[in-house]
């Protein structure tokens, strides 16, 4: 009578989990045949991004508007800061909806970035002053649209995005934002160096907004990211976010990603404007520069996309960070007076894209496949990308201030010149090296670890090497 109960518990049991493999099956093709609509958005928003506020376009946008180095680190800044945001929105926007927030933020942002174009009428009718003020005003609410939009990104991404494809999804997203980098590159070189004045600035900008609208409209057939009417309240958020910081696996990934973001920074935040006026390289070739990172960008996370799937992110996420602590020591080693130093730069450039983006995808497939728990991933999405912009908001801050501190003093130590440009550069390698040790001590998101892939790496090439 027993087994009898037992068989009909089973039956009545079996297709209701049958129903949901299947439908969990079926949203995984769904998200597989939509990647492509997001190799658009980015492709698209690499145009957007690259012309208005992000790179060298930017930062020169703001050298020739006359900002101090202070300055320009406060607006750099702006843009991380507003991703403690995130802290406090993360509920709300898994409660209207992940996907819909993202795209109505991200597409308003681009409107608010239009309203630069009417910074040289405001200058114009109201002095300097109230021009810098509206530029600021501009940025702060570009800022806060980007943060709320990108705190809504993270989770959904992370369901949109199979675990299985996530290392080759991101090696295609870097190949597709390195080809759309070097046209819109090329482009903004050749528009920078056709004319003069704020003009050819807000040209880049105007059309760089229309671009970004479009890169949001093809972002809409992405699946996931529907309203969670059960997304937790205040007290619950709380305990959950409590929860995160207790996780030693996950405050080890923040600290190891906290360093290497203000290392990165402290030494690419400014150094367009260092390859400029320390090296006597034209502004117009320092904004095509980028385009050899983007290169390398392509090159390293095509191959360390792949290995990341087949070996974990570990392996690839440590070495990776160990070569990328070596770029600010060649920028600090490399004399300003070298004649060919466009050779040298890019050369530099490309490497820091290589070793860049193979930690950049690693870091991102271990954070989603092995650090964040998918159940929990509102207050862990939010403590990160809230930690993120307050690292990446201090590091322009610190950048700024010590260059501006330093000024035009300047010594020599041997062939290398010791003044802020040289401490930014061995204080980022500094970090980068503190990154490093504190990712090492992850957890794998893989059988593998990178001890074990290097061992076995060894051991087949000493079965291959000949006997005497």
């Amino acid at each position: 009578m027993r087994g009898s109960e037992e068989e009909t518990a089973e039956r009545t049991a079996a297709p209701p989990a049958a129903a949901a493999e299947a439908s969990r099956a079926a949203f995984e093709a769904a998200c597989v045949r939509a990647l492509p609509w997001q190799w658009a958005g980015t492709g698209l928003n690499t145009f957007f991004a690259l012309w208005t506020f992000s790179g060298s376009v930017f930062l020169l946008f703001l050298s020739e508007l006359g900002l101090p180095k202070v300055q320009i680190g406060v607006v750099l800044a702006l843009f991380p800061f507003c991703g403690l945001l995130a802290l406090g929105f993360a509920p709300v926007a898994a409660r209207l909806g992940r996907k819909r927030v993202f795209l109505g933020c991200y597409g308003a942002r681009k409107v608010a970035m239009a309203g630069l174009l009417l910074l040289p009428l405001v200058t114009e009718r109201l002095g300097r002053g109230a021009g810098v003020a509206w530029l600021m005003t501009v940025i702060a609410l570009f800022a806060i649209l980007r943060a709320l939009a990108e705190t809504a990104y993270y989770p959904w991404a992370q369901e949109a995005i199979p675990n299985r494809v996530r290392g080759a999804f991101g090696a295609v997203n870097t190949a597709v934002s390195t080809a759309a980098a070097c046209v819109a590159l090329v482009l903004a070189g050749r528009v920078i160096s056709a004319g003069s004045g704020l003009g050819r600035f807000l040209w880049l900008i105007g059309v760089g907004c229309v671009l970004g609208v479009v890169s949001v409209a093809v972002m809409a057939p992405v699946p996931g990211g529907r309203p969670n009417p059960a997304a937790p309240d205040a007290r619950a958020y709380l305990a959950a976010m409590r929860a995160a910081l207790r996780d030693r696996n996950f405050t080890r990934y923040l600290e190891g990603m906290g360093c290497v973001t203000v290392g990165t920074l402290l030494f690419t935040a400014f150094l367009p404007l260092y390859v400029r006026d320390r090296l006597g390289v034209a502004a117009d070739v320092v904004v095509t520069l980028e385009t050899a990172v983007m290169l390398g960008s392509a090159l390293g996370g095509l191959a360390c996309g792949w290995a990341a799937d087949r070996l974990g992110s570990r392996p690839v996420l440590v070495p990776a960070l160990f070569l990328t602590l070596l770029v600010p020591l060649g920028w600090m080693l490399l004399p300003r007076q070298t004649p060919h130093a466009v050779v040298w730069c890019v050369m530099l450039y490309a490497g820091y894209g290589i070793v860049g983006s193979a930690a950049g995808i690693a870091a991102g497939r271990l954070l989603f496949n092995g650090v964040i728990p998918p159940e929990q991933n509102t207050a862990y999405t939010a403590i990160y990308y809230a930690w993120m912009g307050l690292t990446g908001g201090a590091a322009p801050l610190l950048a700024g201030a010590l260059l501006e501190a330093c000024g035009d003093r300047a010594a020599t130590l041997g062939s290398v010149a010791v003044d802020g440009h040289a401490a930014l550069f061995a204080l980022a390698a500094v970090m980068l090296a503190l990154g490093w040790w504190r990712y090492g001590r992850v957890r794998p998101d893989d059988v593998h670890t990178t001890r074990s892939v290097l061992w076995r790496a060894v051991g087949r090439r000493a079965e291959r090497r000949p006997g005497p």
